[in-house]
């Protein structure tokens, strides 16, 4: 089957300007070909074009709270706003947010930028802001964001234009928060006029959602009453879900998309050595790991966790599943861009399969079988999951490897069908704080193990509290050297990850710390089209 050329697909990728329902059937209407035309100033960026985006998986839940990875993070961050953001340097600044700081240790502040508008025309209000956190923290939501608010006591309006957070003790992590992808801004009476925000999307940011085909495309167009008049500068972009790794290389190579998402290992240095192609990447964040259900036989028994975490050949795991593009993980999982300590950590698991086949006959578990589940949906998961399995079958574990669908995937973690599951992830922000989120006994992460211990609870509640970069990384470094030893999970390579586009795509810039996040996608624009 031929690919969709970028007319086709822009041509499936349009609806009635300014809808908000998502595409069930029939044929979508076609946006103007004009929309396609790019205008050229003078000594600054280049106005108008459709940016055409292979996206490595398909968005299914487009709640501008609730995240399935980093791909639908991308369309949130282009159609909402939170009240800051991170910066291509990675470091944290206003977005919807005019002016924000602590006015004492535990009083956070933010001013509202004037006029801002959401989609539907109406204006953004300060009622806004306290209903989208009051909707964070409310559990019925399962928000990604809300855990990290576990220590606001209340959000209110000071008065028409500020919004104040009081907590119940300080929190350093709060900024990075308020940054991240799924902090986002929405509108009270739009959320509570009954809409699915699921299928549905109006928010503040640069580009309105015109609708979304599952499995085809998702479509965006340019909102001219975007709060900064100069953004953004593309007139719209049309998201094609590729999780073909190799299809959406080949779509980038064709010119049939002008940039893709999740690059993978396989092809980075076919990218890296095109002269018409960019790759911005980061090899501080994404990273995976084995988690184990700690509450159930064999893994209840921290010497088969260990056994296992010294089964897994790290350095050969990195060569043969990314090509040696990223670093072993046998220490801590922060990378040193976010702290001081990691390097004092370094070699604590090495490979040791004699020392593996000692543990498990200490157990009583020799020659077990252990069922691992991954997801196919992502190279960048499954090839590390494929590429350990040698170094555990020579502790003489039978290890047999079930591989899923995304969506079906996390279904299985959540309800932990299978013992042991081999993820790839990344810490929501670049502070040793994000630890909670595989750590603590409410973690994102940890959850899915039944892991919980009073010892790494209370540290992390005391690195929250703390102001001292010195004492923070005494701190984690406790926290992570108690991990190393109880081994809920065991983390495996840190990779490279990024993005690549041609060079005639211009602006946008992969932050190396702070987060993952799209938000250099709102200011960039094309020089002309392939």
């Amino acid at each position: 089957m031929a690919p969709i050329s970028r007319r086709g697909l822009l041509a499936v990728g349009g609806g009635a300007l300014g809808s908000t329902a998502l595409a069930a059937c029939g044929s979508p209407a076609k946006l103007p070909d004009s929309m396609e035309e790019i205008r050229t100033r003078p000594d600054r960026p280049s106005r108008g074009g459709v940016l055409h985006f292979g996206l490595s998986t398909d968005p299914a839940n487009l709640d501008p709270h609730v995240t399935t990875g980093a791909a639908s993070d991308f369309l949130r961050q282009l159609t909402y706003n939170g009240l800051l953001q991170y910066d291509g340097d990675g470091e944290i600044t206003g977005d919807l947010a005019a002016d924000y700081g602590w006015s004492s240790r535990t009083t956070y502040k933010v001013k509202l930028r004037p006029g801002v508008r959401f989609h539907d025309g109406s204006r953004l209000t300060t009622q806004d802001v306290v209903f989208s956190f009051r909707r964070m923290m409310d559990k019925k939501t399962a928000a990604t964001t809300g855990p990290l608010l576990d220590q606001v006591d209340a959000v209110e309006a000071e008065d028409a234009t500020t919004v104040v957070f009081r907590m119940k003790q300080p929190d350093t992590t709060l900024p990075f928060v308020l940054a991240g992808p799924t902090a986002n801004i929405v509108s009270q009476r739009w959320i509570e006029s009954g809409v699915d925000p699921k299928t549905r999307v109006m928010g503040t940011g640069p580009f309105k959602f015109i609708e979304r085909i599952p499995g085809v495309s998702t479509t965006l167009e340019r909102f001219g009453d975007y709060f900064d008049p100069e953004l953004p500068y593309l007139n719209g972009i049309v998201f094609q879900p590729m999780s073909d790794d190799y299809a959406r290389v080949t779509a980038l190579r064709t010119a049939t998309v002008d940039m893709i998402d999740y690059v993978p290992a396989t092809h980075v240095d076919v990218i890296t050595k095109n002269p018409r192609l960019r790759f911005a990447s980061d090899k501080t964040f994404g990273f995976g790991f084995v988690g184990f259900v700690t509450s159930k036989p064999p893994f209840d028994d921290v010497r088969v966790r260990k056994a296992i975490a010294l089964s897994i050949n790290r350095p050969s795991v990195l060569e043969t599943a990314l090509l040696g593009h990223g670093r072993p993980i046998d220490g801590a999982l922060m990378s040193d861009a976010f702290a001081g300590y990691p390097a004092k950590l370094d070699n604590t698991l090495g490979y040791d399969p004699e020392q593996a086949r000692f543990l498990l006959k200490k157990a009583g578990r020799e020659g077990m079988t252990m069922p691992v589940v991954t997801t196919s949906t992502y190279s960048v998961i499954s090839r590390p999951a494929q590429a350990m399995l040698p170094g555990i079958r020579a502790a003489g574990v039978d290890v047999r490897l079930t591989q899923q669908e995304w969506l079906t995937f996390r279904a299985s973690v959540t309800a932990k069908s299978f013992p042991v599951h081999s993820w790839g992830t990344a810490p929501k922000f670049g502070d040793p704080s994000s630890l909670g989120d595989f750590l603590s006994s409410t973690g994102t992460f940890a959850v899915n193990t039944d892991f919980k211990d009073e010892r790494i609870d209370r540290l992390l509640g005391e690195g929250r509290r703390a102001r001292s970069r010195e004492l923070r990384d005494e701190i984690y470094r406790d926290v992570e050297q108690r991990a190393l030893e109880l081994l809920p999970m065991t983390w495996t390579v840190r990779r490279q990850q990024g993005e690549a586009h041609y060079d005639y795509v211009k602006g946008y810039r992969h932050p190396p710390k702070g987060s993952w996040t799209g938000t250099t996608l709102r200011r960039i624009w094309m020089e002309k089209t392939a």
